[in-house]
């Protein structure tokens, strides 16, 4: 078996991963299968009606969280290539790129900032593993050993960095007009906007510095195997 052909079913077992995480994710959401919590915190989602009739603000809610656009991008990218191969073009890598670094802050933030005060039940002890531990495992696995290698320069590192700042827009003109936000970190009714600014840079530059890291990872690679050859 050649490696593109290994990445290929590497990739498959990330996109079923990736997918039945969002999928599960947001039929449970649909249906108010989610544990609510006792009292809702200040600035932060929640408060939606029960049943059919907070569907649409659940839907919202749930399609806003930074974990939700950075498991349904790894699903797209592990999707093209299981069906293109290594070869997505510049604007592949740049969303493969993209999506390795926001799964992997997803992770990061999620065992720093979120898991030590976050209490599991009911369906989220399925579905907060898959898309914060299992989803970026298997993601950030696939990429170190199959690739896709090369085609990396200072305008794709810096494409890949549209997405998550789109994210960050989009938070903060939503909580601007419903006052409520998906992190603590990003919650402005409680941290006011300069402190918030300064997370989110915080963020942002070491979103940065890890794709400075893959790029160059990828260029030493990238030399050294036509010199093996």
């Amino acid at each position: 078996m050649t490696l593109a052909t290994f990445g290929r079913w590497a990739y498959l077992l990330v996109a079923i991963a990736a997918w039945v995480g969002v999928v599960f994710t947001l039929v449970i959401t649909g249906v108010d299968g989610y544990s609510r919590e006792a009292v809702a915190r200040p600035g932060m989602f929640g408060g939606a009606p029960f049943g059919w009739a907070g569907f649409g603000q659940r839907m919202i809610e749930c399609l806003s969280y930074f974990t939700e656009w950075s498991n349904i991008l790894v699903a797209i990218v592990a999707t093209l290539i299981v069906w293109k191969g290594p070869d997505i073009g510049s604007w592949g890598r740049a969303l493969q790129l993209c999506a390795l670094m926001m799964i992997t802050v997803t992770a990061i933030v999620y065992h720093f900032l979120i898991r030590p005060t976050e209490v599991l039940s009911g369906w989220s002890v399925f579905t907060n593993p898959l898309q914060h531990v299992v989803v970026p495992a298997l993601m950030i696995l696939a990429a170190l050993v199959c690739g896709p290698r090369g085609g990396l320069d200072a305008s794709v590192v810096l494409k890949a960095l549209l997405i998550p700042v789109i994210w960050v827009v989009y938070t903060l003109i939503r909580g601007a007009f419903v006052h409520q936000y998906p992190y603590d970190f990003v919650n402005v009714s409680v941290l006011g906007y300069q402190q918030v600014l300064i997370n989110i840079v915080a963020i942002l530059c070491g979103a940065l510095v890890f794709l400075a890291v893959i790029a160059g990872i990828d260029w030493g690679v990238g030399k050294a195997l036509p010199a093996r050859n």
